[in-house]
């Protein structure tokens, strides 16, 4: 039996500056965690400036979570803090309860902006995304004490909408994920990753493009919750949330950092430095190490380079799915899986996609033991990468 076991991550963020925040960096303000989370709820219009209207109606339909996000991006610009990476974009998205995935972060700044001007990279950074589900999108404008003005933009693909699901549970408690496809597809599934333990899919239903399924928050602790979907370029996170179990979210930001990332750090190839990476986390969860294959190596480097031409993060862009793949090239194991991902940086590819609950599965599942590495460069400095997984080749 082969099983393909796959999905995606798109990991860029994307910045556009001119001039200069604060001249050096305050403390960061604590987090408040919305009290659920929920999609396709829009701001206020009379929350919104008259520059914020405009730069909203040119960035795409507005969603309040998003907003709160950029209202976050303009604060640490205002304050001289570091900039987000994708993993701190989607750690401000789940306190916000916004629930989407894969957003991308755009900010300018500087003294006496030209609003045109401001409006016309807003819309040659829109033009570079790739969408096929619905644009959603938050700004946010400020000031910073030298004058400067700040503009940030959040911006995502939005595939799936998501029905109330509470930020806060008991333990002992069942909750219901019920989600609404925004795009076709021909199969949903939810996961969950509790307190403790490996990440695992539970009941889940797809009947006429919504998406339900129950599970019980067992224990206290957070439990992180995904709904992928299988989208015509292949499986797919579409939606994630956040519920804490009998315990408080943070309120400052926590260690982001994927389990053997610092092992990677230093070694210069960048296929070589992710499977340095994925050894040492392994290794962290007392699992046996994956046997690297150079036959996967192929494999996967064949479809990294397909993603950079394509321009596409897929599972398949015009060359089969992975399970495809491999009967091409003459492999038939029992299982397969894949991980892609388009990132700024292979630590960066690393943590975000140990973050995903799916993504982690792959990496977790024991069932595999070889794994083929591709990590592609990019003239725009991001990297293309393809994990591929499976059991015994012949």
């Amino acid at each position: 039996m082969r099983v393909w076991l796959a999905v995606t991550l798109l990991a860029l963020f994307s910045i556009s500056s001119s001039g200069a925040g604060a001249s050096s960096p305050l403390a960061e303000p604590l987090w408040d965690w919305a009290s659920t989370t929920v999609s396709r709820e829009d701001p206020e219009d009379d929350a919104l400036t008259d520059r914020e209207v405009d730069l909203q109606r040119h960035c795409g339909t507005a969603e309040r979570g998003l907003r709160s996000v950029a209202e976050r991006l303009v604060q640490r610009r205002v304050l001289g803090l570091p900039y987000l990476d994708l993993d701190g974009l989607t750690f401000a998205q789940r306190a916000a309860g916004e629930p989407h995935v894969w957003p991308r972060a755009w900010i300018v700044s500087g003294r006496a902006l030209d609003h045109a001007a401001t409006l016309t990279k807003l819309d040659a950074w829109r033009a570079s995304f790739h969408d096929i589900g619905e644009r959603r999108c938050g700004v946010a404008t400020g000031y910073a004490p030298d004058g400067s003005e700040v503009v940030a933009a959040i911006a995502l693909d939005a595939l799936a909408d998501l029905a109330p699901l509470p930020m806060r549970a008991r333990s002992g408690t069942w909750q219901t994920v019920d989600a609404v496809l925004l795009v076709p597809a021909s199969g949903a599934e939810v996961v969950v990753l509790g307190p403790s333990g490996e990440p695992h899919a539970v009941p889940t239903s797809l009947d006429g493009g919504r998406v339900r399924a129950r599970f019980a928050t067992d224990r206290p602790g957070a439990f992180t919750v995904q709904v992928v979907a299988e989208v015509a370029s292949g499986p797919r996170p579409v939606l994630e949330a956040r519920i804490f179990t009998d315990t408080e979210p943070p309120r400052t930001t926590p260690n982001l950092a994927a389990p053997g990332e610092e092992a990677g750090r230093g070694v210069s190839d960048g296929a070589a430095s992710l499977g340095t990476m994925i050894a040492a986390m392994r290794a962290s969860e007392r699992l046996p190490q994956f046997a690297r294959d150079a036959r996967l190596d192929a494999v996967a480097r064949a479809h990294a380079l397909r993603m950079k031409q394509s321009r596409t993060v897929g599972h398949d862009v015009g060359d089969g799915d992975p399970a495809q793949r491999l009967d091409s090239a003459g492999f038939h194991p029992k299982e397969v899986g894949e991980n892609v991902a388009h990132a700024q940086s292979v630590i960066l590819a690393h943590r975000a996609l140990y973050a995903s609950v799916s993504h982690r599965e792959n990496l977790l599942r024991g069932e595999f033991t070889r794994i083929g590495l591709a990590v592609l460069d990019d003239p725009d400095g991001s990297i293309w990468v393809a994990e591929v997984f499976s059991t015994a080749l012949p």
